[in-house]
């Protein structure tokens, strides 16, 4: 059972967000990620979720 990861950057551009509002999210405990060597990881399920309560739906 293998997990996808992304890291910040993968989301910004996936979502096209700037990675100071990743970070934001991710102080407020709005984006559940974790910070490995230098860099946040954030699982897919758990970037999901987090879409999910922010009410943003997928078109594709």
């Amino acid at each position: 059972m293998s997990n996808q990861y992304y890291t910040l950057k993968e989301i910004s551009c996936l979502l096209k967000t700037p990675i100071p509002y990743l970070r934001k999210m991710i102080k407020e405990h709005t984006l559940k990620a974790h910070f490995i060597g230098r860099q946040y990881i954030v699982s897919q399920e758990d970037l999901k979720k987090c879409l999910d309560n922010l009410g943003v739906k997928n078109e594709r």
